[in-house]
């Protein structure tokens, strides 16, 4: 039996295998690069043809899922989606919609929670957006915060200026000699301030000490920039895909 756990995301599509042993493989990631995102889903498919199981978070259109769904059934391949619910595999919505949570938020809060043992913790996505959301240790979602990812920020920048301006984040220094340099590092350093300046507010309002923890493509990125301790899951969505599809087979064996 083969398992893949799939993410769905704005700009690319993220997977890994799941094994008997409940052990996961190492994440692997393709660029839409201007494709449909469900034409990357169908490579994925025949990439592995051995596939029975897969357990999906996507933060794309029903459409996408009607059609995966479709698909999944014709092959015969058992799905599960995750959706954000009001109470589920340990955690309590903050939303006063659930149901609008962000499915793959809701699921970061999954794995943050059950990774760092049920403790007190601030999830900081960094993607095309940047998310921030907090969790109690008995796993209330207190609730969060979205903000423009780093690219975001400065395609939003150039666009402004009609596209007569570079960027560069190469080498970032609050004291820019050029122009292009001055624009990535505003956006870097702007982008590092507000995730501070959020989390401690966060902190500030939570009851026990926390556990910091980053995840997205731009985490690595970031991470050199932030002040304090933050430990980075590259694979935290699998994690929490991880947990939900073993939770699922309990209940349904």
């Amino acid at each position: 039996m083969t398992i893949l756990l799939v993410d769905a995301g704005n700009s690319r599509l993220k997977w890994s295998v799941l094994d008997a042993a409940g052990n996961t493989s190492v994440q692997q990631a393709q660029a839409y690069a201007g494709r449909p995102a469900l034409a990357a889903f169908l490579d994925l498919l025949d990439t592995y043809p051995e596939v029975t199981h897969i357990t999906l978070v996507h933060v794309l259109t029903t459409l996408f899922a009607d059609t995966v769904e479709e698909t999944c059934a014709q092959r015969g391949i058992g799905l599960h989606i995750a959706r954000s619910a009001a109470k589920a595999y340990g955690i309590t919505s903050g939303y006063q919609l659930p149901q609008t949570l962000g499915a793959d938020r809701f699921v970061g809060l999954v794995a943050a929670h059950h990774l760092v043992e049920r403790k007190a913790c601030i999830v900081v996505d960094c993607g095309t957006a940047v998310t921030v959301d907090a969790v109690e240790k008995d796993g209330r979602h207190l609730g969060g915060l979205i903000l423009p990812g780093l690219q975001l920020s400065a395609d939003a920048l150039i666009a402004r200026a009609q596209n007569r301006l570079s960027l560069s984040f190469e080498h970032p220094t609050i004291f820019a000699d050029g122009t292009s340099r001055a624009i990535g590092g505003g956006c870097l350093f702007g982008l590092v301030g507000a995730i501070e300046g959020i989390c401690a507010r966060m902190q500030h309002a939570m009851t026990t000490p926390l556990v910091r923890i980053l995840t997205g493509g731009d985490a690595e990125h970031l991470r050199p920039w932030l002040q304090g301790n933050c430990l980075i899951i590259p694979d935290l969505l699998m994690q929490g895909l991880r947990y939900i599809t073993e939770q699922e087979a309990c209940i349904h064996c």
